[in-house]
């Protein structure tokens, strides 16, 4: 594995890197169709989905970072919302939500939840983000590796344009995992307005 932890990597060599190396994503169907350098952003999209790996800058504790989104087809590449079926809505995804619903739990199991999942809790103890110090963007790839290998194209799948009725399913989940965690005014949409 890579050690680079300088400050002054070059974001969209190191995503493409981890993109192909640790994600593996031409092997899955996926081919970069967005790439910009302010701020560090490559998409890459499959008949599926798209899915976007951002810069996130230098950390002082994991050095460099990275984040990893989940679009449909229809999502902008310089935005993260859109008008959609009459409302402003998320068009990028975290993944935990989503593999919430695709274990069929209920919505009140997956608010006490939250954001951690039991695929993604080893990636966070501290044994094995030892290993990974100084090399977040790694980290983070395996984990993401490690949810496809268990889910294969269901997760893509929810976010297929040609499946609007899972889609559905899975708003309607959301809406309820919010009417239980409460919806924080302020930020505008809510976070289960998603499209």
């Amino acid at each position: 594995m890579s050690t680079i932890d300088e400050r002054n990597v070059d974001p969209i060599k190191e995503m493409s890197r981890i993109a192909q190396s640790i994600l593996g994503l031409d092997s899955l169907g996926f081919k970069e169709s967005y790439r910009s350098a302010k701020p560090g952003k490559l998409i890459y999209d499959s008949e599926w989905c798209r899915i976007s790996l951002i810069w996130g800058g230098w950390d002082p504790l994991d050095g460099n970072s990275m984040h990893i989104r989940y679009g449909r087809l229809h999502a902008p590449s310089d935005k993260t919302t859109m008008f959609w079926n009459g409302e402003d809505s998320r068009c990028w995804h975290r993944v935990e939500h989503p593999l919430h619903f695709l274990d069929r739990r209920t919505p009140t199991e997956a608010a006490e939840l939250d954001y951690s999942h039991s695929l993604i809790t080893p990636f966070y103890e501290a044994e094995l983000r030892e290993n990974y110090r100084s090399r977040q963007p790694e980290w983070l790839a395996q984990m993401h590796v490690t949810i496809w290998q268990h889910y294969s194209k269901r997760l893509f799948e929810l976010f297929d344009l040609r499946r609007p009725d899972l889609w559905q399913q899975y708003r309607q989940f959301l809406k309820e995992v919010y009417d239980i965690e409460g919806r924080i005014p302020e930020i505008e949409p809510s976070l289960d307005k998603v499209c």
